[in-house]
């Protein structure tokens, strides 16, 4: 296994955790995925600060990273369910917090895609009668199982059974 891959053991801990941290926010509707998703463009803010190119640029990159990601924070869990997609601000330290919620959405109404490229697969979710548009990718620095599993959900797969 290599850096930055997960076992399996790893991925059902990591799936386990993400579900116990929604499972009383969602309104007690069933949680079909959770995972952690941040905005794209880290390459583009380390390459800024590496080249000293001033606080502007870097201020100026944030700021399309923001926008990009619909407004939503660096950080945010996403968790569907039958019904909904929720995001929530998302704390990560030695453990994962969730803050307030920053987002929800019906599912029946939004458009979700995916596109792999450079290592990272994104999600974009589009919400017509809103006109939300944001772009996330997974909260790793490589794609990582449970992030893919809700990017299936909600392109409409079935959820990967919970080991008992």
């Amino acid at each position: 296994m290599g850096m930055f891959e997960m076992s399996e053991d790893q991925v059902a801990e990591w799936r386990r955790q993400c579900l116990d941290l929604v499972a009383s926010r969602v309104n007690g509707e069933e949680v079909l995925a959770a995972a952690g998703f941040r905005q794209g463009g880290a390459s583009a803010n380390y390459v800024a600060s590496k080249a000293q190119l001033g606080g502007a640029v870097y201020a100026g990159i944030k700021m399309l990273r923001k926008k990009k990601a619909g407004g939503l924070p660096d950080k945010v869990m996403l968790a569907a369910t039958p019904e909904k997609l929720y995001a929530f601000k998302l704390s990560v330290g030695r453990s994962y917090k969730l803050g307030d919620e920053v987002g929800l959405w019906e599912r029946a109404g939004l458009k979700v895609s995916s596109d792999a490229s450079g290592g990272m697969t994104s999600l974009t979710i589009e919400s017509p009668t809103d006109g939300d548009k944001a772009t996330l990718v997974g909260i790793s620095v490589k794609d990582d199982p449970v992030s893919l599993e809700l990017i299936d959900v909600l392109r409409g797969a079935a959820p990967a059974e919970a080991e008992a």
